[in-house]
């Protein structure tokens, strides 16, 4: 009677081992995730994404971090990551634990010259052929004496020319909206582990591009 207790005792442990699928249960797979904090771009022009990257299971090693910028409608000016195309970042992780780090974003380049408007240099080009003609045309007509009045109201005509020009091409600021970026992580030694978030930057009106 009690070699058969025994051999009950051993069979209920051999099946808990082997768990109900008849082979012994597999451990969970490690990994990791990413997750970001949606922000509002500075009047600065230059900001920070939060991210934060948190090992699964145990997951330890280098994780590799890119940012993808949106594409948004032609003639809109929006911020760039400063993780763009193959460069990215990369951080350590050991295993269940965080890391908080912050990828930045700034003002991005400005666009050609809107249509309609001079190209850079036209404004004092045009100012300048503006008065040498109607300093050629009055000395034409003119006596030689008037030409010191000549002069001076062509010089007065180039201020002015040149100061309403100065004062009609303002800094390019960035397109006010709402942008999603993308934030890509992979395992550098596991290419086929990887995670994804998204996050939004707002841009408020004003913020001069460069």
């Amino acid at each position: 009677m009690k070699g058969n207790t025994v051999l009950i005792c051993l069979l209920c442990f051999l099946a808990f081992a082997v768990g109900p699928g008849g082979a012994q249960a597999s451990a969970p797979t490690p990994s990791f995730t990413i997750s970001a904090t949606n922000i509002t771009m500075p009047s600065s022009g230059n900001g920070s994404i939060p991210i934060t990257l948190t090992s699964v299971n145990g997951f330890a090693g280098t994780v590799v971090v890119g940012c993808m910028s949106p594409n948004p409608p032609a003639g809109v000016r929006k911020p760039y990551c400063d993780l763009p195309g193959p460069v990215a970042s990369t951080y350590v992780l050991t295993a269940n634990a965080k890391v908080t780090e912050s990828i930045g974003i700034s003002a991005s380049a400005p666009l050609p010259p809107a249509a309609g408007r001079y190209p850079p240099g036209a404004g004092a080009d045009a100012s300048l052929a503006l008065a040498g003609g109607l300093m050629l045309g009055f000395g034409l007509r003119r006596r030689r004496a008037r030409w010191p009045a000549l002069l001076f109201l062509a010089l007065a005509m180039l201020i002015g020319t040149t100061g309403i020009g100065a004062c009609g091409s303002g800094p390019e600021t960035l397109t006010p909206g709402t942008y999603t970026y993308t934030l890509n992580a992979s395992a550098q030694n596991y290419p086929t582990l990887s995670a994804s978030t998204t996050v939004n930057v707002t841009v408020p009106p004003g913020i001069v591009s460069r």
